[in-house]
Formats: structure tokens, sequence, C-alpha cells
């Protein structure tokens, strides 16, 4: 097996790269060596390792990660076979999402995290990077875009969801459930379905830059639109409302919400939900009936994490108003 038939590993951060002190107020990053010790021969055989960074996740920017898929894409490119990513647990699901609006490739990117350091006793680095590896050389996995592999599962990138910050139960799919899985540690890979995507954007696509999210809660976000419209509206690429259940807000958003779009920005509309959907409805001051209206952009049944990330890589891609418009609500289609 040539370099050219492997998995490429690209280690971009994570748990499963450091060794933690017993109080776990420190970490420090494994060597490459340390780091493949733990894995059995023939898995260790099956990939090679590209070091990016061990950064927490919460210093990465979108426009970091570009570069990081970026990266992915030239290793298939190279004649990689597949990539496996190492990532942080905490924003694992949006990682997983913005690669997969941007990941052309038929060869599988798999995206993968542990919970606890490689060497605390009970981590699930090995079995995670030994299943992830085996996932990305199935051929059942090519096609589906990026997927992420944690806890004998494989969840499409665009269901799976960040439910727990503790315990190695912490991410699932509420409707769908995963695509595959692999019953046991030696078994072989079972896929249950095929993944729907939809339109696919360009991987050199930079997303732009200033997008923010403002979600609405019971009388409360005004003072902080008041203070954006004050001084920084100017600076925002784009805004996300994270609204009630249909996509309602206060009242008194009404008119800041025309403010803001006075100013030339978009400005989505997403349930705050986590199985959400946005409902034109009743007809009152502050309805997502009055805001769509408005010219507010629905997000259909994205999460306003979601919406803020797709938004991002739509007004990257320079995309007329309309053709936004669609792009937001590309998942309905499907």
């Amino acid at each position: 097996m040539t370099q050219k038939d492997k998995i490429a590993l690209i280690m971009a951060g994570g748990q499963m790269l450091h060794r933690c002190a017993s109080d776990e107020s420190e970490a420090a990053a494994l060597t490459e060596e340390d780091f493949l010790a733990y894995f059995r021969d023939e898995i260790r055989e099956k990939f090679y390792v590209v070091n990016w960074s061990c950064q927490p996740i919460s210093h990465y920017t979108l426009r970091m990660y570009s570069d990081v898929i970026r990266l992915a894409g030239a290793q298939i490119e190279a004649g990689a076979a597949g990539v496996v990513l190492t990532c942080g647990t905490q924003a694992m699901a949006e990682a997983a999402y913005f690669a997969d609006l941007v990941w052309t490739y038929p060869q599988p990117l798999i995206i993968t995290s542990s919970v606890y350091p490689a060497e605390t006793p009970g981590s699930e680095t090995a079995l995670h990077v030994s299943q992830s590896v085996r996932a990305a050389e199935s051929r059942a996995c090519w096609g589906q875009g990026v997927l992420v592999c944690v806890q004998d599962q494989i969840y499409a990138a665009s269901e799976v969801c960040h439910l727990s910050n503790y315990g190695r139960f912490g991410h699932s799919s509420f409707s769908f459930g995963p695509v595959a899985v692999f019953p046991g540690p030696y078994d072989e890979l079972v896929r249950f379905r095929k993944v729907s995507r939809g339109r696919i954007m360009d991987i050199d696509v930079s997303p732009a830059r200033n997008v923010e999210i403002l979600e609405a809660s019971l009388g409360g976000g005004d003072v902080l639109l008041n203070a954006l419209l004050d001084g920084r509206v100017a600076e925002l690429d784009g805004l996300v409302i994270s609204a009630f259940g249909d996509g309602d807000v206060p009242p008194s958003w009404g008119p800041l919400l025309r403010r803001v779009l006075r100013a030339d920005t978009p400005v989505v509309l997403a349930s705050r939900c986590p199985i959400g959907y946005v409902r034109s409805g009743i007809d009152f001051e502050g309805s997502a009936r009055r805001l769509l209206e408005m010219g507010l952009i629905s997000a259909g049944t994205l999460t306003p994490l979601q919406a803020r990330i797709r938004l991002a890589v739509g007004l990257g891609a320079a995309l007329p108003d309309q053709e936004l418009r669609a792009y937001m609500l590309d998942r309905l289609d499907k």
C-alpha cells in the first residue's frame, strides 16, 4: 500500500491529542510518536498523520476552519483515499456542518473527537480514531459528504447535535439517528441509509467574517439590538435571529430590525427550538409573518447555529438576494 492509498489523519486539536494532569487543570499536547503508540499495527498502517493545530476549538473561527478543510481537500488531490479530522467536542457539530457545505469530493471526510484526553482511563481516543479510519476507507461512506464518527456511530454532519458536555453520550441526532454504526469494536460498518445533501459550495469559498446570532428571550434583547445599531451595525456582514418557537420576537424588535435591514445587512430568522421550523402563522407585531414580510430571510428547519454558518458561506460566495434566500432553504427541497 502506498501513501496515496492511505487515509490522511489531520491532527487539528481536541482532547484526544493531549495528556492531562491529574486535576484536569492543565493539558499537554502529545507528540506524534506518543499518539501513534495508541494504535495496533493493522490500523496504524492505514493512515498517515498531518499536523495542523492543537488549539482549543473555542479559539477557531470559520475562516480558520476553512483553511483546514482546504488542507483536507489537498490530501484528496494528492491521492489520499479519505480524510479523518480530529476536533474538540464543544463545537464539533458546527465544524462538521460548515465542512459539509463546501466538501465537494466523493471521498469521505470523517470528523471525530474524544471527551477525555488520550491518557485518561476510559478515553475513546484509540476507538474513535480507529473507527473513523475504517469508515473513511469504506465505500459505504463515499459520496456522503462530511460525517461525524463518535460513540460507535456515524452521523451526518447536517443532523448531528451536541447534547451534553460530559459523559460519552454527548452527541446524537434528534430526528434521524445515525446513518451507520459499528455494532462492536471489531465489527464491520453497517450502513442504514444514504445522506441527503443540498447545494455544495466550492471549497475555496471564504465565509463572511462577521455574522452574529441574537437570541430572543422573554423581555430581553432590546439593549443589545440598540447597542448594535448605535455603533456597530456597519461591521455586520449578516445577522441571525434566534427567535421563539415559530419565529416570533418581542414587538419592540420590529422597528429595530427594520433599521438593520436599511443598513443593507441580511437578517435570517430561525427558531431557537432544537427541532424547529419557522412558521408564518398568526399576524401580530413581532410575528414571524410580519418579519418575513419585512424582508427577513427564513432559515426553515435550520438551527440558529446552522443558519449562521450557512449565511456566512452564502455571503462568502457573493450570492445575490434571491439566490441567498433559496440557498438558506435548500435543505427543505430534499
